[in-house]
């Protein structure tokens, strides 16, 4: 979709939704449409092309910003030759939960234990 292709369509959407609105909070769709926006425009072109607030859109760009931000990943090397392994191992979530696992952990319970947090 070019640039003005996008621009328009996304007017439209927040003019739809202006019609048939009930509520009062904008849907997490249009705000990341608008918020998409900002990567070919200014964000003062999309707040007067939406007819939104330059807070909104800043609002919307941070909260946006903390929800994609990716959790740090370690690659941690594993022998395919051992299948157990003594492991001693503590994660600390950022709501403070915090997991630990000791002992011998089977590559195929790390696995589906990954597998699981993906899904």
């Amino acid at each position: 979709m070019s640039n003005p292709e996008q621009l328009s369509s996304v007017i439209t959407a927040f003019e739809q939704w202006r019609h048939h609105k009930n509520g009062r909070q904008t849907p997490a769709l249009l705000r990341q449409q608008a918020v998409a926006l900002l990567d070919n425009y200014s964000s003062s072109r999309i707040t007067s092309a939406l007819r939104i607030s330059g807070t909104q859109l800043k609002q919307w760009t941070e909260s946006l910003q903390v929800v994609n931000k990716p959790a740090p990943f370690v690659h941690l090397p594993l022998s395919s030759s051992v299948q157990h392994k003594s492991l001693n191992l503590e994660l600390h979530f950022r709501h403070g939960e915090q997991l630990t696992l000791c002992g011998d952990i089977s590559l195929s319970l790390i696995t589906a234990m990954i597998q699981e947090m993906k899904s």
